[in-house]
């Protein structure tokens, strides 16, 4: 068979050396030559020798030795020979074309289908040309540079562009690079010092941060960079929640942090393996602090007050009494001035607080009176806040109240007055430090505190809080303060010397005695938040159980009230719409606006099942105005919320109104 060049398959001269002359060569399918009659071959025959001969061998005919000879040399110079020219000679194929027709096959030929396949035909074509016509069947622009140079022999079917090219550059030591729509063919050694001058040259990125300011992310690259790089960093955000209307943010950035940073390929490649080591997602954790103050306070008051009077007696005096429990003596008769009188009292029992034991005796010249009492006060606060803290952020939770009071500044010029608060109440302030271990460092300021502004303007308060850093591990409970104290007191008043007297001294004396113990006992849980679906399905969990208390504190209002009327007759137009008794629904959805007339759900109920939307015009075309513009930019007229709907306006409205057919009244 033929190959693509119009040529017979190779064959091997030592091949057809070695077979025989008569043996039919076939040169192609119309040319056989035939050899069997180039050199005569007689038939040699062997005789064997009669003579005797011992050497038991054949002895040939001298003549026969002479034509074999000559049959030798021709074998070993004429056969080459004629076979030699008979190859020599391009011999025509069954399916190749006549010999008037031109060969396609020794022409250089490269085609590119609709799918960009590349076929490429080539032999012993320059490299220059062969790009030149690659470039031109696949529209691509290619350059090359003087320094490729080459050949090409190939036979490409249906390959890429980029499989095409790579091969016919392959085979030439060369290789190309691409710069947007150029492809720039080099040599290997070209291509290397290519990459060696763009590897030297800096090259400008940006990279976005997610989680790290771009502040501490420039820190930690700007020791890498060398004296030809650099970096830009996007501006701070705001660090402060304080309310303030006059500040809305401006031109303020709201995009998302970033580092811009021009440097070398490596040294870009370095900064970006440090960037996502250190720009990761914040570890979290939940704080829950509990502080305990039990307060327990035992007083003891017991004060006697009598009164005596001699001359006189208690009606001459005309002494009133309150329920005989005290004694007013009224003024002395003056006809009893000359004479004799007297009187000893005692006034304790004043210092004994109301309530309590009151005993009294009045008899003519003697009252008595005896008050006792006993306060016993416990008190017990627990304040149980809980946070969720990033790491390293502060955090801060006050549940409490804050009273203001003014607080003058004098300078040498003016005084000037401001107004603070007092914050007390129950807080908690934390800065958390999680470590890779499973300890979390915490600096804490647990705080709870009572107070208030008296009359003249000045704060007073009274705290219990602990300033502390301490290690936790993750999930355990520890005491991080507490305090106990106790205050005994011990008052008395009395007589001198018969205030001491055995037996009669509490007579001239009253006591008031208090114990008060006071302890606080500070815990602290801290837990890392690992799982943050399981954190979120148990905040959905607590906000279900916070709506369970809210509907029912709702259903312990009064069942006469206008809400709880209006809840049941929906819950009645509910069970009602389900068994699709749409008129009976209806009808308690009525009953439940009509006591409240803003229930949403009953609302959006009615207008589901009377496919009508519920409309009031108010009268005013300034509250939709905007509405309107909007609609009208949008190529919709109809009206806002649901209104009436009169169809689109004719020709003459949307040019400009309705005519005015007003006729003129002659004066």
């Amino acid at each position: 068979m033929a190959d693509g060049r119009g040529f017979a398959p190779g064959i091997a001269l030592g091949d057809l050396a070695a077979r025989e002359p008569a043996d039919a060569i076939a040169v192609n399918s119309d040319t056989t030559v035939e050899l069997a009659q180039v050199i005569d071959r007689p038939k040699i025959s062997q005789d064997r020798d009669t003579t005797g001969s011992t050497d038991g061998g054949f002895h040939p005919h001298p003549d026969m030795v002479e034509k074999r000879n000559v049959i030798t040399l021709a074998r070993t110079v004429l056969v080459p020979l004629t076979l030699g020219l008979l190859l020599s000679v391009p011999t025509r194929a069954n399916d190749d074309p006549p010999a008037d027709e031109p060969i396609s096959g020794m022409q250089t030929e490269v085609t590119v289908d609709g799918n960009g396949r590349v076929n490429l035909f080539v032999e012993d074509a320059a490299l220059s040309t062969v790009l030149r016509m690659l470039a031109v069947q696949s529209g691509r622009n290619i350059i090359a540079s003087p320094g490729v140079t080459g050949s090409v022999t190939a036979n490409l079917y249906e390959v890429t562009f980029d499989e095409a090219l790579q091969a016919i550059l392959m085979a030439n030591r060369a290789g190309y690079r691409m710069a947007g729509d150029f492809i720039y063919v080099h040599t290997l050694d070209e291509l290397d010092e290519l990459a060696a001058a763009a590897a030297a040259r800096p090259v400008t990125r940006v990279f976005r941060l997610s989680y790290v300011t771009a502040a501490d992310a420039g820190s930690y690259i700007k020791p890498l960079l060398g004296s030809d790089e650099k970096l830009s960093a996007s501006p701070d955000p705001a660090t402060k929640l304080e309310s303030d209307s006059g500040d809305g943010g401006g031109q303020a950035s709201a995009a998302q942090d970033f580092l811009i940073v021009t440097a070398h390929p490596d040294k870009l490649r370095e900064i970006e393996r440090i960037i996502t080591k250190i720009d990761v997602r914040p570890q979290q954790v939940l704080i829950d602090a509990t502080i305990l103050r039990a307060e327990l306070s035992d007083e003891n008051a017991l004060g006697i007050d009598f009164a005596i009077v001699g001359g006189v007696d208690l009606e001459m005096l005309g002494a009133t009494s309150n329920g005989i429990t005290d004694l007013t003596l009224g003024p002395l008769p003056q006809d009893r001035l000359e004479r004799f009188n007297s009187t000893a009292m005692s006034d304790f029992a004043g210092d004994v607080p109301d309530g309590g034991l009151t005993v009294g005796i009045l008899k003519d010249k003697v009252a008595l009176f005896l008050r006792a009492l006993e306060q016993v006060t416990n008190t017990t606060v627990l304040a149980n806040p809980k946070v969720l803290g990033l790491n390293k952020q502060k955090g801060q939770v006050i549940v409490g109240r804050r009273d203001g009071f003014m607080t003058t500044t004098v300078t040498e010029t003016q005084a000037m007055q401001s107004i603070e608060f007092l914050e007390t109440g129950t807080q908690l302030i934390f800065r958390p430090f999680i470590g890779d271990d499973g300890y979390i460092r915490m600096e804490l300021h647990p705080e709870d505190s009572v107070g208030y502004v008296n009359a003249q303007g000045l704060p007073s308060e009274q705290t219990t809080e602990v300033t502390t850093n301490v290690l936790v591990r993750d999930g355990e409970t520890i005491l991080i303060g507490g305090l106990f104290r106790e205050v005994t007191t011990d008052a008395r008043r009395q007589v001198p010397w018969l205030g001491n007297l055995p037996g009669l001294g509490p007579l001239f004396r009253s006591n008031a005695d208090s114990s008060s113990r006071e302890e606080v006992i500070i815990l602290l849980t801290v837990h890392v938040v690992k799982d943050q679906r399981a954190y979120a399905a148990a905040s959905a969990e607590c906000l279900d159980d916070l709506e369970r208390m809210r509907v029912g504190l709702r259903r312990g209002l009064m069942w006469h009230g206008r809400e709880r009327v209006a809840q049941r007759q929906y819950g009645k137009a509910i069970d009602a719409y389900n068994r699709n008794d749409l008129d009976k629904a209806v009808w308690h959805l009525n009953m439940a606006l009509s006591n409240s007339a803003t229930l949403l759900p009953a609302i959006h109920l009615k207008e589901r099942i009377l496919q009508q939307r519920t409309w009031d015009e108010d009268g005013s075309g300034g509250r939709t105005f905007l509405y309107r513009l909007i609609a009208a930019e949008r190529g919709d007229v109809r009206p806002p919320l649901g209104r009436p709907w009169f169809g689109a306006p004719s020709a003459s409205e949307a040019e400009g109104g309705f005519e005015d057919n007003v006729t003129e009244l002659d004066p």
